[in-house]
């Protein structure tokens, strides 16, 4: 995709997210779509950390975040969405179960949305930067696997884990020899 498209397209859509977020703010979300009332509560909800960016959106369009020194708040919230969504609709049926079993684990129901947010984003990532389908069957796999590990430790587990089918297999392998 060319820059200029790229930009067109972050400026229209952070034009939309201001828009919600105006909606939001003065509590008129009955008339939005049930996804833009859902963003639009994820941001109210993160008015917090983000209120500057949710406010200026339309005007600061042209911001690039920087991956390694910012969050980028507008990600952010979609991911959140993405993540509240497969849980409502428990689609895959492995989400709702880990946001579930992290929730049996202490977390919050915000931190459990975020943990599966990060693991969503690992998949997203690796799809994207191999240009290939998503793969729904190993993202389901690992929830079902991380869904019985310790919440402060995923992060790291997501690190380690590997996309390539010949490293998966000998990930398997190494959590139950017996796989032939």
């Amino acid at each position: 995709m060319s820059d200029t498209i790229f930009e067109a397209f972050r400026k229209v859509n952070r034009e939309n997210f201001h828009d919600i977020w105006e909606k939001a703010q003065n509590g008129e979300l009955e008339g939005l779509t049930e996804e833009e009332q859902r963003l639009g509560n994820i941001m109210l909800d993160h008015s917090d950390e983000y209120f500057n960016q949710f406010e200026f959106a339309d005007t600061l369009a042209e911001h690039e975040y920087n991956p390694d020194t910012e969050v980028n708040p507008f990600l952010h919230v979609t991911l959140h969405a993405i993540a509240e969504k497969q849980i409502q609709d428990r689609n895959p049926i492995e989400a709702f179960q880990f946001y579930n079993a992290m929730l049996r684990r202490k977390c919050s129901r915000h931190e459990a949305i975020h943990l599966l947010s990060v693991v969503l984003v690992k998949f997203i990532f690796e799809t994207l930067k191999g240009k290939k389908p998503f793969p729904l069957e190993n993202y389901c796999r690992v929830l079902r696997e991380y869904k019985s590990r310790k919440p402060e430790k995923i992060n790291r587990l997501l690190e380690n884990i590997q996309f390539d089918e010949k490293q998966e297999l000998n990930e398997k392998r190494k959590m139950n020899p017996r796989i032939e």
